[in-house]
Parts: C-alpha cells; sequence; structure tokens
C-alpha cells in the first residue's frame, strides 16, 4: 500500500505540471520552465522512493537524471522548433 501512495504522489506532481505546461501554451520560455520542473520532480521524487525503501543506488539516481534529460532534451527541442 506504501508504494502505492508514493506512485499516486508522482501521478499527482506529473499530471499538475503538465496542466501548467498546457496552461502556458503561449508562452514557450515558461513551458521550458515546466519542463525543467518536470524533470528535477521526477529525479527528486525517485530519489526519495528508492531511499525511503532503502534501495536507493547511485546507478539508479544515474537512470533517473538520464530518462529524465532525454525527455526534457526532446521536449524543449520540439518546443524551439515549433
Amino acid at each position: 500500500m506504501g508504494d502505492l501512495k508514493h506512485y499516486l504522489l508522482l501521478i499527482a506532481i506529473l499530471s499538475v505540471s503538465l496542466g501548467l505546461f498546457w496552461v502556458f501554451d503561449y508562452n514557450r520560455q515558461a513551458q521550458i520552465g515546466m519542463t525543467l520542473v518536470m524533470g528535477a520532480s521526477y529525479v527528486l521524487w525517485g530519489i526519495i522512493h528508492h531511499s525511503i525503501k532503502k534501495d536507493l543506488h547511485w546507478r539508479i539516481i544515474l537512470e533517473y537524471l538520464i530518462v529524465a534529460i532525454v525527455a526534457s532534451v526532446l521536449v524543449i527541442f520540439l518546443l524551439i522548433r515549433a
């Protein structure tokens, strides 16, 4: 049950970030900022989640960082090209 709460929190964080991304659809700089905040929130959530589960390892942190960086770069590239 504890993991479910963690994943619901992640879904809530990402949903709010995505909602704000759409609210600011007229402002590319705000969207880029929301993209970076979303990526940082995802990494922070992963670190806290695995720390609570007592299975935090540098490879897990690296995995969360790589996913966040790749996703953020992709979204920012698409925003700049639009």
